[in-house]
């Protein structure tokens, strides 16, 4: 310990004395070290600890799937045959999503709730705050009426009163007793803010193709996750025959969430792994170059009884040094970097992202950083120390190894190789990600985004008893909200293009052959009123739009997106044909295409909708309660959302109004994601571009100077400038080119992991490839130009004279 302290204070001063070496290094690597605690905060929380629950690794959240679709949702038959018989899991709870409205307290507020059989927290592991939990008869008729509230609800709705257990609160019209708050850190599934008990159907166990619950499970003791997939997969001839096209599978539960989401954090956090990397690849060049100008100080301590493996250990502690004091660095850093990154995302955003609310620097991420300051010191320091304490004292007093020599000079050009390789590698998949993100930008949307107001609305089952009082009331709120002064038009829809939700249907074409067994054809829908398309701006391509008269006493009719209607209908009109978007009683029920509309890119980029193929179905015929309003306007449509709020409010006190937002903050919270993405890549590779710049004009500065003799000899012996001049390029575009290669190979594989982020380009583009290694060649060359200029400067007669 006394040796490692005095290794510390020898460090110390010498960090202190060369203090233009030290500030460069601990700021380059404060850049790394930072930039891969700022990621890292959001991957922990949000991918490798989303939720707290007790022995979350036996923990498994149940898919089913079908051909072209996953995470779909579990039928009412295949939970309760997983309740009846277990087998590999201990306790399986089966939940449904429950949009419902609270009132009675305040302003009406619509709510993101869950319908949750009794076991639900059981099975999670997790008790309640303060009251208790549901209890098992609870979800039986007669016994249903009951609530658990999220922390963050009874914070802020009521006031977090400890009195809240045993109270009455009003949902959906109903009364429901409070029984218990959860804790703060609960939050699952995602966006839930309360939980009522519920029970499956009495005849859950012929329910084989109605798809409505999702469920988890807890396995056994000692069991994995491939265990409950074997088990699951003894269903698979049953639902072969009762519910053709579906599979049951199992995924732990800490994968729950969105898969871009997941793909995308891994993607920046290895970009921050190849930014650590550049750091440390350059701050051992510098200390390579620092080293042999200390190679008499080493010689010196050698021939005074120093050995190699103490003068590697004194090295290692200063490179030790500087590591610590770039983590501060970076963690100062990383705090800024995290609140900048949250401060971008709203708050009804984040809610829907598993473990948003513990992003942030805690322990893990300071292990973390710690962790990285350890790991550097050995990336960049453990050759160099090695290198500089093999110095031969000999050599060293007689100044020959002044130069370092050709092991040093290869180590040296090894690194800044090493730099440009991840530099490639992280211009790339920074460039492939903004054409991405253009192609995004630039894709025609189908519909006018500008001087639109949207919101929505829900009307509950108590209030608006049958479908007609429904339809009665959204076509009063249209007329009345059309009345509005700067209103240009108004509609509704169950789903906005781009927004955060849409539904999916299962497409049947009168006439087509029928799909092979078990596989079936998803489309996009939306439900919409007669003036949707005129408020939205998509033009009608043939045929006619809906009209009052499509109506629940009307044979059942449909619009087609024009990319769907020349799909499917390629030799002629779509208008006239029938389709099915469902079954009832295992008979399709045939809709008659009335028109075509212009294609609209009606869900997220990337989602699979990339082909703009919709289907639009009549309000009048496919009532919901759940509706977005679309207003048009002749201003800024926020300045109409105090009117529309009110007019809604004197038609239904009790209805609750949310997303209040333009349509164009709807479309950019849809590109969030990916504008995020593109903007950190960017910056990821404007540093390691940077730090590579630094590096190859150090080594090619530093070997000019070592070589004054060298030049100045050939100078004088007749050797032109532009000689010399080639001489210093051949010495940087050997690194180069080396590194070029390397980071051309590790960028296709780069390329190829992320093409899940892509849209609307090429996961390999050769022409990108090339003109990115072309301009890192160039960038390269640049950083030799000042080396260069000193070079040809060189006078023969002073370089001699030195000598």
């Amino acid at each position: 310990m006394d040796t490692f302290l005095q290794d510390m204070r020898y460090a110390v001063r010498g960090l202190v004395r060369d203090r233009a070496f030290t500030l460069v290094a601990v700021l380059t690597l404060a850049l790394g070290i930072g930039a891969n605690t700022v990621i890292f905060s959001f991957l922990d929380a949000l991918m490798l600890r989303p939720f707290d629950f007790p022995q979350l690794d036996r923990l498994i959240f149940l898919v089913e799937a079908t051909p072209g679709y996953a995470r779909n949702q579990l039928s009412a038959a295949v939970v309760d045959e997983l309740h009846r018989n277990p087998q590999s899991l201990e306790r399986v709870s089966a939940f449904q999503t429950w949009d419902l409205n609270l009132t009675g307290t305040n302003e009406p507020e619509r709510l993101v709730g869950y319908r949750v059989t009794s076991d639900f927290f059981g099975v999670l592991g997790v008790g309640a705050a303060q009251g208790r939990t549901l209890q098992p008869d609870e979800g039986e008729p007669g016994h249903e009426r009951v609530v658990v509230l999220s922390y963050a609800l009874w914070e802020r709705r009521f006031g977090a009163d400890p009195g809240m257990v045993g109270r009455s609160v009003t949902l959906d019209g109903e009364p429901y007793t409070v029984v218990g708050v959860m804790p703060s850190d609960f939050r699952f599934p995602k966006a839930a803010q309360l939980w009522v008990p519920t029970a499956l159907p009495a005849n859950a166990q012929t329910m084989w193709s109605e798809h409505s619950y999702q469920a988890v499970g807890r396995l056994k003791e000692g069991l994995s996750v491939q265990s409950a997939r074997s088990q699951l997969a003894l269903l698979e001839p049953r639902m072969a025959e009762l519910d053709p096209g579906h599979r049951v599978s199992a995924i732990p539960l800490r994968e729950y969430g969105d898969g871009p989401i997941r793909l995308m954090l891994w993607v920046l956090m290895a970009a921050t792994a190849l930014v650590l990397g550049v750091a440390c690849a350059n701050v051992a060049g510098m200390l390579l170059a620092r080293a042999a100008r200390r190679a008499q100080e080493m010689a010196i301590r050698g021939a005074l009884g120093a050995g190699q493996a103490r003068l590697t250990r004194q090295l290692l502690t200063e490179s030790l040094l500087l590591a610590l004091l770039g983590a501060g660095g970076g963690l100062l850093l990383a705090l800024w970097g995290i609140g900048l990154m949250r401060a971008g995302v709203p708050a009804d955003v984040g809610r829907f992202v598993p473990g948003w609310h513990k992003v942030g620097m805690d322990g893990r991420v300071l292990a973390f950083t710690l962790a990285a300051a350890v790991i550097a010191t050995l990336a960049f320091g453990l050759a160099p120390a090695l290198r500089a304490s093999k110095v031969q004292p000999a050599d060293a007093l007689r100044r020959e190894g002044r130069g370092g020599g050709a092991g040093r000079q290869r180590l040296r050009q090894m690194l800044v190789a090493a730099q440009l390789a991840f530099a490639l590698v992280l211009t790339v998949c920074a460039a492939l990600n903004a054409r991405s993100f253009g192609a995004m930008m630039e894709a025609p949307a189908g519909f006018d985004r500008e001087r639109l107001l949207t919101l929505k609305f829900g009307m509950n089952e108590q209030r608006y008893t049958d479908l007609a009082s429904v339809v009665r009331f959204q076509d009063e709120a249209l007329a009345k909200v059309a009345t509005l002064p700067g209103v240009q038009g108004v509609a509704a829809t169950n789903n906005l293009p781009l927004g955060p939700s849409w539904s999916r249907g299962t497409l049947q074409v009168e006439g087509e052959a029928p799909l092979a067994q078990g596989n079936v054809r998803y489309v996009f829908f939306q439900v919409v009123t007669e003036d949707y398309f005129r408020v939205m701006s998509i033009p009608l391509r043939e045929g006619n739009f809906f009209t009052p008269q499509d109506g629940p006493g009307a044979p059942p009719v449909v619009l087609l997106s024009q990319a769907l209607a020349q799909r499917h209908f390629p030799d002629g009109s779509a208008v006239g044909r029938r389709i099915s978007m469902n079954d009832v009683d295992g008979k399709p029920v045939w809709r008659t295409v009335t028109g075509v509309v212009g294609d609209v890119q009606v869900a997220t980029f990337g989602s699979g909708a990339g082909d703009f193929a919709a289907v639009y179905l009549p309000q009048r015929q496919e009532t919901t309660r759940d509706m977005y309003l679309a207003v048009r306007t002749a201003g800024d449509p926020t300045a109409l959302t105090p009117a529309v709020r009110r007019l809604l409010s004197e038609m239904d006190g009790e209805l609750p109004m949310t997303n209040v937002k333009p349509m164009t903050q709807v479309v950019s919270e849809t590109l969030l994601a990916p504008r995020l993405a593109v903007v950190l890549l960017l910056v990821f590779a404007g540093v390691a571009l940077a730090l590579s710049a630094v590096g190859v004009y150090g080594v090619i500065s530093y070997s000019v100077s070592q070589r004054t003799h060298e030049i100045g000899v050939r100078m004088a012996l007749g050797a032109k400038q532009s000689d010399v001049v080639w001489l210093v390029l051949r010495q940087g575009l050997q690194p180069t080119l080396i590194g070029v290669g390397l980071g051309l190979v590790g960028a296709i594989g780069a390329a190829r992991a992320m093409s899940g982020l892509l849209y609307g380009v090429s996961a390999f583009e050769p022409v990108l490839f090339a003109g990115m290694a072309l301009f890192l060649v160039i960038v390269a060359l640049m950083a030799t130009l000042i080396p260069v200029r000193h070079a040809i400067r060189v006078d023969p007669i002073i370089a001699l004279r030195d000598e």
